[in-house]
């Protein structure tokens, strides 16, 4: 770290945001409105002609949107970090407290000490409003695998009558809203490309790759071990003297998880192909189920991020 670096954290909420800056101690608040913002910006224009600006936040629910394009307009660097890792590193600080200048000050701090290793943020407007579609149709399945559970349990004929059609009516809106996935990503030349460069491999149909492109934008720009990580896939040692356990995968974004369990399931069930004998090989070494799905999930992320960063499709061998 330079002297002239300058690691501004930023906790946003849905009225104020709340900013620090480290080393140099500075505190200050400003609206979440296009004025608060605006404020923000000319502040910031500020600092980066004495330092060297690093800009951190977390998602916040779409609260941070004016701000992303905010710092995109701007042309710095800035970092969208992960909340379970800023809280990690808190506590590893021992910092338990929790309040709106603490977490800008935890923000800054911990970007400080990760940046080295961190991605910068890059906005990229279609990608958000794809993530805004894929977001409400997560929410329309879970609504509905939801409601389908109480089936079971409801005896009055009548309850059960707006329950099934409740279902019927969210997995309708679902159907709605893959369409609308569908024209989105269409509308877009570059999100249309990488789509129809995923669903070449085996597994990927039209729901994991909306998923990918939008809650993995940095898909292609990673490295293997960087992108399994991403999506707590890369599995970590767990060694004490002479103990020694099976490495285990954490963190990382389970919405991707997700995706790609779905994929591999499909994969494994198909026999077929270099992926499926992942899954078959391990099976065959007498590894558990769950171990050789994770396996094949993080070799198909692996491959999708080499044949997005290399413009490839899908290649058997």
């Amino acid at each position: 770290m330079s002297h002239s670096d300058l690691f501004v954290g930023i906790d946003v909420a849905k009225d104020e945001l709340v900013i620090h800056a480290h080393p140099a101690g500075m505190l200050w608040r400003v609206p979440n409105t296009k004025t608060g913002i605006a404020a923000l910006g000319r502040k910031l224009v500020r600092l980066a002609g004495t330092a060297c600006l690093r800009i951190g936040f977390e998602a916040s629910g779409g609260y941070e949107r004016k701000l992303a394009i905010l710092l995109d307009r701007m042309d710095v660097t800035a970092y969208l970090l992960d909340p379970a890792r800023v809280r990690s590193f808190a506590r590893a600080e021992r910092q338990l407290a929790k309040t709106d200048p603490l977490d800008a000050a935890v923000i800054a701090r911990c970007l400080a000490a990760l940046h080295p290793e961190l991605t910068p943020y890059v906005h990229d407007p279609e990608a958000v409003r794809l993530a805004e579609h894929v977001r409400m149709r997560d929410l329309a399945v879970a609504q509905a695998v939801q409601f389908g559970n109480q089936l079971e349990s409801i005896a009055d004929p009548a309850m059960r009558r707006l329950v099934v059609a409740q279902v019927a009516r969210l997995k309708a809106l679902v159907l709605r809203i893959e369409k609308a996935i569908a024209s989105v990503i269409a509308a877009s030349p570059d999100l249309a490309a990488r789509e129809a460069l995923l669903r070449t491999a085996p597994g990927v149909g039209p729901v994991v790759a909306a998923c990918l492109l939008a809650r993995m934008p940095e898909l292609g720009r990673l490295s293997s071990r960087q992108v399994a990580a991403l999506a707590g896939l890369a599995p970590f040692d767990r060694q004490s003297g002479k103990t020694s356990r099976p490495g285990r995968c954490s963190g990382g974004r389970p919405s991707i998880r997700r995706c790609l369990y779905l994929a591999a399931l499909s994969i494994a069930r198909s026999g077929k192909g270099q992926l499926a004998a992942t899954t078959n090989r391990l099976r065959e070494a007498g590894k558990p189920f769950k171990l050789a799905i994770v396996a094949t999930m993080r070799k198909l992320l692996v491959t999708l991020n080499a044949m997005v960063k290399n413009n490839t499709e899908y290649r058997t061998a």
